[in-house]
């Protein structure tokens, strides 16, 4: 018996930590999106998007990781030729890392 709620026990205890684990896991366009943002923010906001965006890509198919620097390269060049542009799209990412 003792063996039986012990097996229990772990079987659950195994499937909410999966469950927890599923639910930190952005989805493909929340990680494009956090990859973006990070072209435009700084200090502390963009360490702690760089460590979001290196433990997200993991995992990844080709294609998103791809979409994800492009979107950054994209929005790097958006922040070169228009500060306003950038500083809204600064705004927009306040909630992403945090």
């Amino acid at each position: 018996m003792r063996i039986l709620t012990l097996t229990a026990a772990v079987v659950l205890a195994a499937a909410s930590t999966t469950a927890f684990a599923a639910e930190a896991r952005l989805t493909d366009s929340q990680f494009i999106k956090a990859s973006k943002c990070r072209a435009v923010v700084t200090g502390e906001q963009a360490a702690k998007l760089d460590t979001l965006i290196k433990t997200q890509k993991r995992g990844r198919s080709d294609h998103v990781v791809d979409q994800a620097f492009n979107a950054r390269t994209d929005a790097e060049r958006l922040a070169r030729r228009d500060a306003s542009a950038a500083q809204a799209l600064a705004g927009d990412c306040d909630k992403i890392g945090a």
